[in-house]
């Protein structure tokens, strides 16, 4: 069994980083983590006092026009580094690409 397998039932769906600390809850999301101007998907691990990412190994990534238009809907601008929620269409590439 692999890694997302093994997470494949603690995983936040409906997970929103504004209201991360509003209702806790503990498992695994995935976020876009911008970085020097570069969308990347990333693992959001949310732990009882501390979150932290690691950003997907690049067969896991899904097409960067996926990522760009998830920001847009969002009004990010690439020259802010920051993490940012994903959408629906990348959820369901998730879905498909790595839980299937």
């Amino acid at each position: 069994m692999n890694f997302f397998q093994e997470i494949r039932e603690q995983i936040l769906w409906d997970f929103r980083l504004e209201n991360e600390n509003k209702d806790r809850r503990l498992g695994y999301a995935f976020v876009i983590d911008v970085f020097e101007q570069t969308p990347r998907l990333a693992l959001y691990i949310v732990k009882k006092h501390l979150s932290k990412t690691q950003t997907m190994q690049e067969e896991h990534q899904p097409p960067r026009e996926m990522l760009l238009k998830a920001l847009e809907e969002q009004n990010v601008n690439l020259k802010y580094d920051n993490i940012y929620d994903i959408n629906e269409e990348i959820r369901h590439w998730l879905e498909q690409h790595i839980f299937n």
